[in-house]
């Protein structure tokens, strides 16, 4: 998994893991198997991007949308919108 040439805190590298399975859990179930692993690397990388970009922001449901923009485009927007930087 790409996490691993990440340099941070174990603290930072816990929510950074937690935040690609919270996201994986919402896109795998529109994930063909045979697909899964490549798109599992494809959201690791985004959410590692993301993470370099912007370390306060809400990994798991910004990491989701870009998921998505990149694979088809814009989603419409969820119920709330949890991309806002964190206090």
């Amino acid at each position: 998994m790409p996490f691993r040439s990440i340099v941070t805190t174990p603290e930072e590298l816990v929510r950074i893991a937690a935040a690609f399975e919270e996201a994986w859990k919402e896109i795998a179930p529109e994930i063909a198997p045979k697909d899964a692993p490549a798109e599992r690397q494809r959201l690791a990388r985004i959410t590692i991007a993301l993470w370099s970009a912007d370390p306060k922001v809400d990994l798991a449901s910004l990491a989701v949308r870009r998921f998505y923009e990149i694979v088809s485009g814009p989603r419409p927007k969820v119920a709330a919108d949890r991309t806002q930087k964190r206090s």
